[in-house]
């Protein structure tokens, strides 16, 4: 048994291990998914032939366990650095007990890189990767919730986990029931739930103008990740060919002189809950530029908002109706430089989910 870097002849295999067990998916696997597979592993501009992802071997030569490596250019201080995130961790239910994670997490480890890191770490992957000497990180991992249509909100919470046949019976069922409710909760002036036209003036946002907001706004941080034309509209062209979570919406909002105030990135899926890719922009403005998002969920069709907040931004967040929690992905890290840990611990990182592993799911 052994692990080895993965070659392109091992996308088969490793698509049906992602579907399979860690996706639960009934039949062959998808067949977008092994083109997504072999353009995210061997064409993307975030990968590195020094630290390639990695299968498990068992003794017949055959592949039982998979992790997929991406490599970030982030900049901490001023100085470059190197971040490897794995992700896709996937090991054969025969061969759970033994040795297989581990293997492949410490051979990543072992790569000359700056900081280990993951942004979609589930329950049991937390686990193996705190054993290996990650820490969790709390300022990454605030996640908040903001319902749009509360009625509704409530049915797709109380109908998370069940089967979905059932679950979507139950939220056609109610729909009149949600309709009058959301109707009522939403016409008080004072109401959270009532949407008013906001003041900021919004727009498509292109690739050029959001690196030029990154560059301003990120000033204040000491770490941030750092991209180019080709790497972040690469990016972006992938997530947009993943329908999994819905239309990748960009926007830019200006002042009525039109000056950049900030932006939002997050994908649309009528009647269901919108996956906020980043928000950010002028901290002065955080309320207005959220009020923007809500207002803009809420016509294109959606019941609630999720993301993770920047820690500074809570109270912002907080007076304008989210709730937060702990649960979702959890953030690891492991650094080389423990200067670079505390950084992180503190909030003092311009990361966002489009700067990890999150935006590169495969998805359903």
């Amino acid at each position: 048994m052994s692990v080895r870097p993965l070659a392109e002849a091992d996308i088969p295999r490793v698509a049906d291990l992602y579907w399979t067990y860690m996706r639960r998916g009934r039949g062959p696997a998808p067949p977008g998914l092994q083109p997504f597979l072999r353009e995210l592993y061997f064409s993307n501009p975030f990968s590195d032939a020094a630290i390639p992802s990695l299968v498990y071997e068992d003794r017949d030569h055959k592949v039982v366990g998979f992790l997929g490596n991406v490599v970030r250019k982030l900049t901490m201080c001023g100085q470059p650095i190197k971040a490897v995130f794995g992700g896709n961790l996937v090991v054969h239910p025969d061969y759970r007990s033994g040795l297989a994670a581990p293997r492949l997490l410490n051979t990543m480890i072992g790569t000359e890189h700056d900081l280990s890191l993951s942004d979609s770490a589930n329950d049991i992957s937390r686990k193996i990767l705190e054993r290996l000497g990650f820490r969790t990180v709390p300022a990454l991992n605030l996640h908040w919730g903001r319902p749009l249509r509360p009625g509704r909100y409530v049915v797709h919470a109380l109908t998370r986990g069940i089967p979905r046949p059932i679950a979507a019976g139950m939220k056609y069922a109610s729909l009149p029931f949600c309709a009058v409710a959301d109707s009522i909760v939403s016409k008080p002036e004072a109401s959270p739930f009532k949407q008013k036209k906001p003041r900021l003036q919004g727009s498509p946002l292109d690739v050029e103008t959001l690196l030029q907001c990154f560059e301003e706004f990120r000033k204040g941080y000491s770490v941030w990740a750092d991209y180019d034309l080709n790497s972040l509209h690469w990016l972006l062209s992938f997530m947009e060919r993943r329908p999994n979570r819905g239309v990748l919406r960009k926007v830019v909002l200006r002042d009525d002189t039109q000056k950049i105030i900030g932006w939002y990135i997050y994908y649309v899926k009528p009647g269901g809950i919108g996956e906020v890719v980043q928000v950010n922009g002028n901290p002065r403005y955080t309320k207005d530029i959220l009020d923007s998002l809500f207002y803009d969920g809420w016509e294109h069709g959606l019941i609630g908002l999720h993301g993770v907040v920047d820690a500074r931004r809570m109270p912002d967040f907080s007076d304008k109706g989210c709730f937060f929690t702990c649960r979702g992905g959890w953030t690891v890290a492991l650094p080389r430089n423990p200067e670079l840990m505390k950084l992180l611990e503190r909030g003092d990182a311009f990361l966002s989910r489009l700067d990890g592993e999150w935006a590169l799911d495969p998805g359903d």
